[in-house]
């Protein structure tokens, strides 16, 4: 949650956490994967990789993705390609995580929503930046293609109309958890928030389609509450669930809840607090850095796509509250090195200004939407402009 809101505020001066990672994170995470997971392939972060391929999606370097990104992506995948397994309890052909459990949920079973869609999107990295590494390993690249193919989405809908957490179904139309493990795929990722129907069979996904999902997922957000739980009160999983309804673009549900954590969770001196009511309050940053996150996604939503073929969606003012009728964004960042500045005022866009940056790794095609249609189309070459007028009633 701490680098959701990065790239897309252009704060490059972070880049010293990809250092971090490389010195601190590869030798344990190679450790862990030894000692833990009984596997000498790659290592294990779990779903830190989100951040490592966005870098790149978002500023196109490629000399850094070569030299620091790839590396790192490809052993976290080599680490799930030795370490996936067939369903051998549902035999359904697909490949799931076992042993996993949902973030924090006391449950350890098989193929976790939460980790087989950070799986897939992981798989999905890694044929959309294999070409830019210059990396000539082909069978790993196949491999990675042959069971992303097979992988189990962590798309399942249960017995009261809710996205699964556990492919086998543990849940509860009660359970109050902080977490929204299963709908990472809905925000921070896209594996919900993107969702395609299957063109074929054996995709490790049932026949279902996107508003399916979305409203899945929904009902999820909905039976998990506020983020005032008999688990935790804090700060930071009011501020995922504001994140999650701007994606599900309900302005109302995310204004309620982004001021919700501010008035709960929200010291006088703005420091963000774990239980804040009791007599000695923590002081826990997430949700101070969530909250740029969550603000952004109501504004802009340019999620990401499987595929590099696939039309990338710009969402203007997806989910603007009434109370923000009028404001500005400057130079914000979307993905495929592009640029977005927005001016809105009684609460419709007055103006929008894109512009691709001078190197494109791939020419995307880009479809700009506002009010659930699209207003313009273009294909994002190096320095290519566009600029919207919105005529204001």
């Amino acid at each position: 949650m701490n680098y959701w809101f990065v790239e897309m505020a252009g704060l490059n001066v972070t880049s010293t956490l990809w250092n971090y990672m490389e010195k601190t994170w590869v030798p344990r995470g190679s450790e862990t994967a030894r000692v833990l997971y009984n596997s000498t392939s790659g290592w294990v972060v779990h779903n830190a990789m989100f951040h490592v391929y966005d870098h790149f999606d978002y500023t196109n370097d490629v000399t850094w993705w070569k030299a620091h990104g790839w590396p790192m992506l490809k052993g976290v995948a080599s680490f799930w390609l030795d370490h996936l397994v067939e369903d051998e309890h549902f035999k359904d052909d697909t490949l799931v995580a076992v042993p996993c459990n949902s973030p924090e949920q006391p449950i350890t079973t098989l193929g976790c929503a939460h980790s087989q869609q950070v799986v897939w999107q992981l798989f999905n990295a890694v044929e959309k930046g294999f070409e830019a590494s210059g990396d000539q390993d082909i069978a790993f690249l196949r491999d990675v293609k042959a069971k992303r193919l097979r992988l189990d989405k962590g798309i399942k809908i249960g017995s009261f109309g809710q996205l699964q957490e556990w492919k086998v179904e543990f849940d509860s139309t009660n359970n109050l958890h902080r977490h929204l493990s299963h709908l990472v795929g809905l925000y921070p990722g896209y594996t919900l928030a993107g969702f395609k129907t299957p063109t074929s069979q054996g995709q490790g996904i049932p026949d279902i389609s996107r508003d399916q999902v979305l409203k899945a997922s929904e009902i999820s957000l909905i039976s998990r509450g506020n983020g005032t739980g008999p688990d935790g009160d804090a700060g930071w999983e009011k501020i995922w669930r504001a994140a999650c309804w701007a994606q599900l673009q309900n302005s109302t549900r995310f204004y309620r809840q982004l001021t919700y954590a501010i008035e709960r969770n929200f010291g006088e001196n703005l420091w963000s607090l774990y239980n804040s009511f009791v007599e000695d309050p923590i002081f826990q940053i997430d949700a101070n850095l969530g909250y740029p996150a969550a603000v952004m996604n109501a504004l802009v939503q340019a999620p990401d796509t499987p595929s590099l073929s696939d039309t990338l969606a710009i969402t203007l003012l997806p989910a603007l509250p009434s109370a923000w009728p009028s404001g500005s964004i400057t130079a914000a960042r979307i993905r495929g090195g592009m640029t977005l500045d927005l001016v809105w005022s009684n609460g419709r866009p007055l103006q929008a200004n894109l512009i691709v940056g001078p190197y494109v790794r791939h020419t995307r095609q880009v479809q700009i939407w506002y009010g659930g249609k699209p207003v313009s189309s273009f294909s994002a070459t190096p320095g290519f402009k566009r600029n919207l007028v919105f005529q204001n009633s």
